[in-house]
């Protein structure tokens, strides 16, 4: 075995422009990590708008990155400043199995937990660092991030304007969420913001031979068509306005950059405009 070669002297870490990081600990003791990336220049009168990640170290540096080069060209993009939260965990992994299942399902001491502690601590620790305003907050996940955002929006209509779920693992539990959703297209007539949902077409019809134990899974977890009927049923419901994209050719997890880039744009539409307005 041939030794490894000397580090190169000329080679330093690369780093994301406008982003940070710090350790966090909830108030009942879990510990996560949160990165945030804050916009160059003075805030809005009204504080940022910003854009809150779960799976944090998945999915924010994409993110990030497209919200500050959407900002570059506003006048292409009609994407302002915003602020972006990832919220992950301390070993630094893009998914952390164990903990993501307790954080994001809707389980006892589960997602209201997590998204109790999304409200009453994280979002006002990030508030310390730039202001955000809080009629221009969304929510993005991926996966049981989907599902998350999912119930956020059926069980607390209005705390986000507007939400994306990439993927969502509707299928959890046996659709169990489509009770959720059932007493939300049923309530209160007012609106309950924006959603997008997002899937890739691979997720559900791969083009490659899979095992057939893969193959069943895929059949029942019906991922596009999940994703699909439900985006139907809430566009006609009249309570938020559901837009639905699948896009082609990509898989679970290839869809991820294509699903950010396209969060960017949805959650921040506008805010360009809103910032123009207010100079």
């Amino acid at each position: 075995m041939q030794p490894s070669s000397p580090p190169d002297p000329d080679l330093a870490p690369v780093t994301l422009p406008q982003a940070r990081q710090r350790g966090f600990e909830a108030r009942d003791g879990s510990r996560y990590r949160l990165l945030i990336s804050v916009p160059e220049g003075p805030a809005p009168a009204r504080g940022f708008p910003s854009l809150l990640l779960v799976d944090g170290h998945a999915l924010f540096p994409v993110a990030a990155t497209t919200a500050r080069l959407q900002a570059q060209r506003p006048e292409a993009t009609c994407v302002g400043p915003a602020v972006v939260i990832g919220i992950g965990y301390p070993d630094g992994r893009p998914f952390d199995a164990e903990r993501r299942q307790r954080d994001l399902l809707p389980v006892p001491d589960g997602a209201d937990r997590f998204l109790d502690m999304i409200v009453e601590e994280v979002l006002p620790t990030v508030a310390q660092i730039a202001p955000l305003d809080p009629a221009r907050r969304a929510l993005a996940g991926h996966s049981y991030g989907g599902l998350f955002v999912l119930h956020t929006l059926f069980t607390r209509p209005g705390l986000f304007e507007a939400h994306v779920a990439g993927s969502p693992s509707i299928w959890w539990q046996d659709r169990a969420i489509l009770a959720s959703e059932e007493t939300f297209r049923h309530g209160a007539s007012a609106s309950a913001g924006r959603l997008l949902i997002t899937v890739g077409s691979h997720e559900q019809a791969p083009p490659l031979a899979v095992t057939p134990q893969r193959a069943e899974r895929l059949v029942r977890a019906r991922m596009c068509d999940n994703a699909a009927e439900m985006a139907e049923r809430l566009a006609a419901s009249g309570r938020v306005a559901c837009s639905f994209t699948e896009f082609p050719h990509e898989n679970h997890v290839s869809v991820i950059p294509s699903m950010l880039s396209r969060t960017v744009a949805f959650t921040l539409a506008g805010t360009a405009h809103d910032r123009a307005a207010a100079a």
